[in-house]
């Protein structure tokens, strides 16, 4: 099979029907449903982050999607594994216990400290609780210990991506948008996780993952009440 057949298939398990699953490729990835009906035509395929991303979507193996190895669908061990990987390294600590030489503490606020906070100048300061990271991790994602800030996501609008109750990883020196990427913002007075876009005229597009909220289109003056805290590079989900 080739992998518009894949996806299809995928989407079809998901109870996606073929009408409209262009427009429901985009929301899940960040992309314009030109370019996902593409992907479903057979025209192109999406780079392997956006395979990986449509995989844990419809709850399929990223490998068979991308290549069509092995089975079609996960494993619970596998999803345990898959988790594990997304975490990094986890050791049960407290307060007391001291950092390891490879681990930092990384600022751990909430949507409450935020909605609080109004008027705040660095999200660092208002951040109450710390969570720990190995340092290869940051590396990897090429972050810096100094600029990154963690949160929790609340609510439904960007399941399956990011259920309710995810954790996330900030870059808080990444507030110019990037179209189609992930960030937090503040927005009256609330801390929302959305894929952002720029509009003509400084406006600017709120994106949800979950097809049944839809997207916020602001003009350029109401768009200047949203303040990008940083961009999400790295994301936490228990199952």
């Amino acid at each position: 099979m080739s992998f518009s057949d894949r996806l299809l298939i995928a989407l079809q398990k998901a109870g996606i029907q073929r009408h409209g699953a262009g427009a429901w490729l985009a929301k899940q990835t960040g992309t314009t449903v030109k370019a996902a009906n593409k992907w479903l035509n057979g025209e192109s395929q999406p780079r392997r982050e956006k395979v990986h991303t449509i995989s844990i979507a419809t709850g399929v193996r990223t490998e068979w999607l991308e290549y069509g190895m092995g089975e079609m669908q996960t494993t619970q061990e596998e999803n345990k594994q898959d988790n594990h990987l997304n975490l990094g390294h986890i050791d049960a600590w407290d307060s007391d216990t001291p950092l390891n030489p490879n681990e930092v503490e990384i600022p751990f606020f909430s949507e409450i400290e935020l909605s609080a906070g109004n008027g705040f100048n660095n999200v660092l300061d208002i951040a109450t609780q710390k969570l720990r990271f190995n340092v290869s991790t940051l590396n990897k994602a090429g972050v810096s210990s100094d600029t990154v800030a963690c949160c929790k996501v609340n609510g439904d609008s960007m399941e399956p991506i990011l259920p309710n109750g995810s954790t996330v990883g900030l870059d808080i020196s990444q507030t110019k948008i990037q179209d189609g990427k992930m960030y937090a913002i503040e927005h009256g007075g609330m801390l929302r996780v959305k894929y952002l876009y720029r509009l003509p005229f400084n406006g600017l597009r709120i994106r949800s993952a979950n097809p049944d909220h839809h997207d916020e289109e602001l003009s350029g003056e109401s768009a200047l009440d949203v303040r990008v805290i940083g961009r999400v590079f790295w994301y936490s989900v228990l199952l």
